[in-house]
């Protein structure tokens, strides 16, 4: 899964009702949008990045592995993170009703081929 383009693994992993995207739009705005939604784990993707969004009803963090300068996994403000710099960001709320149901009863989730 993690091959794929980053439209495919949000859809496999968030249901699409709580699932947002955003073209050409300021990072702020994506930030706007977790900010309503609540707290809790997002999956973001980007024009070439996939990452986790915490909201974590103060801020909104930015968790991936960083592939600017030494390589390692960081957590940073996702309002200033350099790695949230791209034109497209689809973001879906993870650890809903269909993941956990699968988690729990050991099922694979079923991977988004178009």
């Amino acid at each position: 899964m993690a091959q794929q383009p980053a439209e495919h693994i949000v859809k496999t992993l968030a249901p699409a009702l709580k699932t947002w995207r955003f073209r050409d739009r300021p990072v702020s705005e994506v930030i706007d949008r977790l900010r309503s939604a609540g707290a809790g784990l997002y999956v973001v993707g980007l024009d070439y990045h996939v990452g986790l969004l915490w909201n974590d009803s103060a801020k909104v963090w930015m968790c991936h592995s960083s592939y600017l300068g030494e390589a390692k996994v960081v957590c940073e403000d996702a309002l200033t993170s350099p790695a949230m710099v791209s034109r497209y960001h689809v973001v879906g709320k993870l650890l809903e009703d269909g993941m956990m149901d699968a988690w729990m009863k050991g099922r694979a989730l079923p991977t988004f081929i178009p």
